[in-house]
């Protein structure tokens, strides 16, 4: 009974929930159907109150869409002619090149006009493009492509005047083209390129006003509108590597202007001819300007044909230097058997300017010597190996063959142990003017270029300014003028810091290790902290190795001494205003001075055969820039390329050092 009672108020109750759950639903419906109704309502009346703007909104947004759809189907057809060309253009300029390092005038030519026809074939289908130039935003990229333009065509301009400039000359220079100077001698060549090289100067102004408008043109561009990468394309190195070269063209232009202008004067190709000192440093021995003052000779050079006056040992010459002058401190403390400064130790500031003009200072006054000098040159063993590599062996009279070919005695080339055997090695009998080999070989040599196969001149001209870059061929001229556009080529040696920039120049000098140098290797890491107070802190280290054993340096034993200790003055040169921190690895504290506008850091080290040794400073140096670091390495005459470890802030880069180099990177 219970249970029958249980059961029918559970069934009330379901009913009872069935009933209420319906008349909510009920509720619920009606909710939602009034609801929509408002909501279709305001709907309608928006509608009708924005029905024209949304209308024309509307037409708007299918007009633009039909304009973008066609505009982007006409852009793209003009892209792909577009395309097309620039293949084109690609690679009529690659064949202009190749023509050109093959040395083929007619040919270059021959291309570069093609190049001008295609250029403007590629401008008129770029011009199709020049509705952008009148929507906003996408005008400057537009305007982009018209100063690319504008710059390729200024280019090209610049390289059609260079040919038409170097034409007349192309048999002399080693190029095909016009036989101008068939039927004579390479003197009678050389002596007519200088006589007429000042004709060349109208093409010069020609040339340097299209390379100014290329260079402007390509300012105008900023890279920074640009990717990095765009499908693969380095479109922002691409931008800024042309302007780069832009700017390289113009200043070697403007660089190298003067001295060419110079150069019939300095050849004797003018009213008279020069007579010139020339002097022979031994880099396997160095010193600051680049090696030990060997050898000298005198001669004539008229319409650029070089004949020898005379040439002698220096070591004659300084029997003839009656002056007593006490002989500089650091050079008296490992060159203890002199006690006065000899005419062959003076040259003992890197700076050739500076050390050649106290040179001349004394030698001047040598009775016997001549007074009417023009200038000095001075030259080293790796500038005479250049020169063997491409003429091959030559015979010197008297003396015997010398080659660029490797010695094994010295695993070097031949003529670097041909002069030492020659000039250093000590004889049982008395060897007459064993250094006056510097003036024969000379004319052996100048004999030989000037019958060498005018495809070998490009090469020798390259090791000239390789040479000149380098530091193995340096050079002073009496004349102001002549002396400023050898400084403007970087040829004189001079030592000049670089405005808002650190600089940093290692000179080394052996005062008493035989010819070691021509063993020791050496290597360089810089650390560059960020700038704090105005100045940056940096910590430098050395290496140096002697990679080959000592030689029997014993007089008594008659052998050939190439290979000892080696005593190393070695100086530091800084922006004015640096300090030392710390120095490590010399064999006595470290002195600071100013010299010529630098601080300089100053200390002797000691590499034995087959040794290592390392030098470790910590110095500050005045800096103002707190966003890019930039560092001039000074390059020191008759020393090998040097491998330098960059570290600024943390990011590492090598690099080699074989000419000044001004190192540029974001700290």
């Amino acid at each position: 009974m219970v249970a029958d009672i249980l059961n029918s108020m559970s069934e009330n109750t379901t009913a009872t929930q069935d009933k209420m759950t319906h008349k909510e639903e009920s509720i619920l419906k009606k909710i939602s159907f009034e609801e929509s109704e408002e909501e279709i309502a305001q709907k309608e009346k928006f509608f009708q109150k924005h029905k024209k703007p949304l209308i024309i909104a509307g037409g708007i947004l299918g007009i633009f869409l039909v304009i973008f759809t066609v505009l982007s189907l006409y852009t793209l057809g003009v892209i792909n002619t577009f395309k097309t060309q620039g293949f084109e253009v690609k690679t009529t300029t690659q064949a202009a090149y190749t023509n050109f390092k093959n040395q083929n005038l007619p040919a270059t030519e021959a291309e570069l006009k093609k190049l001008e026809q295609q250029e403007q074939n590629l401008r008129q289908t770029y011009k199709k493009l020049s509705i952008y130039n009148y929507i906003p935003v996408l005008r400057k990229y537009y305007l982009d492509g018209i100063a690319a333009f504008n710059a390729g065509e200024a280019g090209l301009r610049a390289a059609l005047k260079t040919v038409e400039a170097i034409t007349p000359y192309a048999d002399v220079l080693g190029f095909a083209g016009e036989d101008t100077f068939a039927g004579g001698t390479a003197e009678d060549r050389l002596k007519l390129v200088l006589q007429t090289i000042d004709k060349i100067s109208p093409i010069l102004d020609d040339i340097t006003a299209e390379l100014n408008i290329m260079q402007t043109e390509l300012a105008l561009i900023n890279p920074n509108r640009y990717p990095e990468d765009f499908r693969g394309q380095n479109i922002r190195s691409y931008i800024l590597t042309a302007q780069e070269s832009g700017q390289t063209a113009l200043s070697s232009i403007i660089q190298y202007r003067p001295i060419l202008e110079q150069l019939p004067e300095i050849m004797g190709a003018k009213e008279e001819r020069k007579k010139y000192l020339i002097l022979f440093q031994n880099d396997n021995e160095l010193r600051p300007t680049g090696g030990f003052l060997t050898a000298y000779a005198t001669i004539f050079i008229e319409d650029g044909k070089v004949s020898p006056e005379k040439s002698d040992d220096i070591y004659e010459l300084d029997k003839k230097f009656n002056k007593r002058i006490p002989i500089p401190e650091e050079l008296g403390r490992y060159l203890t058997t002199e006690k006065y400064w000899n005419l062959r130790d003076m040259n003992t500031s890197p700076d050739f300017k500076i050390s050649i003009k106290q040179f001349l200072e004394h030698y001047l006054e040598i009775r016997g010597e001549p007074k009417d000098i023009n200038g000095v040159i001075a030259v080293d063993t790796e500038f005479l190996t250049k020169l063997l590599e491409v003429l091959g062996p030559v015979e010197v009279p008297g003396y015997g063959i010398f080659s660029a070919e490797n010695d094994p005695r010295c695993d070097c080339p031949q003529v670097v142990y041909a002069l030492s055997e020659i000039i250093t090695k000590p004889t049982p009998y008395l060897r007459d003017d064993r250094k006056g080999i510097l003036g024969p070989m000379m004319r052996a040599i100048l004999t030989k270029s000037y019958g060498a196969p005018r495809q070998q001149w490009p090469q020798l001209f390259q090791i000239g300014v390789s040479s000149m870059e380098g530091r193995h061929l340096q050079m002073y001229f009496m004349d102001e003028t002549a002396q400023s556009a050898t400084e403007a080529i970087n040829a004189a040696g001079v030592m000049n810091a670089k405005e808002g920039a650190d600089f940093l120049a290692i000179v080394n000098a052996n005062l008493g290790g035989a010819k070691s140098n021509l063993f020791t290797e050496y290597e360089v890491s810089q650390i560059v902290r960020a700038p704090e107070n105005g100045q940056i802190t940096k910590e430098i280290e050395i290496t140096y190795r002697n990679t080959k054993k000592a030689d029997n340096c014993n007089l008594e034993a008659g052998q050939l001494c190439l290979n000892s200790t080696l005593r190393d003055w070695t100086r530091l040169y800084l922006p004015a205003g640096s300090k030392l921190i710390e120095a490590q690895g010399f064999t006595e504290e470290a002195k600071e001075y100013e010299e010529n506008g630098f601080h300089v850091i100053d200390g002797f080290f000691i590499l034995e055969p087959l040794g290592q040794a390392k030098l470790k400073l910590s110095y500050t140096v005045p800096y103002a820039d707190n966003q890019t670091y930039r560092l001039k390495l000074w390059k020191q005459g008759g020393i090998d390329p040097i491998k330098t470890l960059m570290d600024v802030t943390g990011g590492q880069e090598e690099i080699m050092v074989n000419k000044d180099i001004l190192y540029e990177t974001p700290f």
